[in-house]
């Protein structure tokens, strides 16, 4: 509820931002990309309209009617694994006196052969999380009898018997790995859970639906405003969906762990939570928390050529940041952080990020590229950091650093030094491909 309210109160602060409550987007009446526009037909409580829009952005959710549509019209459908066992979500309002941390507990007394997890959210909320026997539907399961048996069992299982709580919401979930293939069709993207279904271990859904906005925002940013070509939307599925798969790679071992789908399966899980209690070569096998920022290394946008007698990234395979990668966060001294200094939202430009004597590592035609670049709208920026731990982390033994960063904060080219004679046409070349182009 938190960050809705937030993400509300940016757009209301936005004076090209209209929101409009109660309007739902039903279909696509026209997608193609070489049409001017997309065309949306929208329902409302009044009767319905059809809206024009350069490009359309489907975040209409698990359900999304926009995927539906298009899994008929083009054959987009969601590909990968839908698990066996339903899951109960119960958010409850209760002051218990335990850490903040994820518990998870197998085969619980109340819950046999079952699973349940618990953590702590904002405002003494506890959400609790509970596996249903096959046989239970979820009408059932969503009775408050129901709900209050369970959540009376897991607090006496816990030692707090007796503590009162009031329930705030409640659903039902099954654990699914899906993701479409593409996400974009014509003027049409899809992000969020319109894109890809996945599993709540691991923390990924929320998650990797803002890592997608972060992708799409500048990329959609600049093609609108003609200052990228239309690959640039491109890429945006090719490292979305790479992300998505490696997510439900990752999904398909924890769920798995937490649900066992068979009886060697189980038999594992429950080898690997006995062993772990004295076995550490053990316990990295149960480490399902898995959320973390995909690396783009194979982007189209990444800048893979250099001259050859120039090419210095595999000097630098050790150390630093890789190619496609996030920026790693440091701290800069005096309560600074590295990426407090970076611009953020769908209109920040690139970054030219100098560990070292900027006088050394570039060649004196950069600066005035820089300037022509960000008279241009696309950004770029040069930022210089001397400070040592982030020269140890960026820069290495080797003292020096250049990286190109995307707005979305990956860096998409390095070097050790871009000094004359081609180190501006390198930069010039890595900042084309960087928005779709080709060198």
């Amino acid at each position: 509820q938190f960050v809705e309210q937030a993400l509300i109160e940016a757009a209301a602060a936005q004076p090209l931002v209209e929101i409009r409550w109660g309007h739902l987007a039903k279909t696509v009446l026209q997608s193609d990309d070489t049409q001017d526009c997309a065309m949306l037909e929208v329902h409302t409580d009044e009767g319905s309209y059809v809206q024009a829009a350069q490009y359309i952005v489907a975040c209409d959710g698990a359900k999304s009617p926009i995927r539906s549509q298009f899994s008929r019209q083009y054959g987009l459908k969601l590909e990968g694994s839908a698990y066996e066992g339903r899951f109960v979500i119960a958010d409850i309002r209760i002051q218990l006196p335990l850490p903040t941390e994820r518990l998870a507990f197998f085969d619980p007394a109340w819950n046999p052969g079952n699973t349940v997890l618990m953590h702590r959210q904002p405002l003494d909320m506890w959400r609790v999380d509970y596996q249903l026997p096959p046989d239970e539907t979820p009408e059932h399961a969503l009775t408050l009898a129901s709900l209050t048996e369970r959540i009376n069992a897991q607090l006496v299982m816990i030692g707090q018997a007796g503590m009162p709580w009031q329930l705030d919401w409640s659903s039902v979930y099954s654990a699914r790995a899906l993701t479409l293939p593409r996400y974009r069709q014509g003027r049409v993207l899809f992000a969020g859970d319109a894109a890809h279904l996945l599993p709540i271990f691991g923390v990924r859904g929320a998650n990797t639906g803002l890592q997608d906005a972060q992708n799409l925002a500048w990329k959609l940013a600049r093609v609108v405003q003609s200052q990228a070509p239309l690959a640039l939307l491109d890429s945006y599925s090719h490292e979305r969906v790479a992300a998505a798969r490696e997510i439900v790679h990752e999904a398909g071992k924890s769920t798995r762990f937490m649900t066992p789908p068979t009886r060697g399966f189980r038999l594992l899980r429950d080898a690997v939570l006995s062993l772990s209690l004295t076995q550490a070569f053990v316990r990295p096998l149960y480490h399902w928390r898995t959320s973390r920022a995909h690396a783009y290394t194979d982007s189209p946008l990444n800048a893979a050529c250099y001259d050859a007698a120039a090419d210095d990234n595999l000097a630098m395979a050790e150390t630093g940041v890789a190619v496609g990668e996030p920026l790693a966060n440091v701290a800069l001294g005096g309560g600074s952080f590295l990426l407090d200094h970076m611009a953020h939202g769908a209109m920040a430009g690139f970054v030219l990020l100098v560990f070292g004597d900027p006088a050394q590592v570039l060649s004196a035609g950069i600066p005035p590229l820089l300037a022509q670049i960000r008279a241009s709208g696309t950004g770029a920026a040069l930022l210089s950091i001397n400070h040592p731990d982030a020269m140890a982390r960026y820069a290495g033994h080797h003292g020096q650093t250049v990286y190109l960063v995307r707005p979305d904060h990956h860096v998409c080219a390095r070097w050790l030094s871009l000094g004359a004679p081609t180190g501006a046409a390198r930069l010039q070349a890595a900042l084309t491909r960087a928005v779709g182009g080709q060198p």
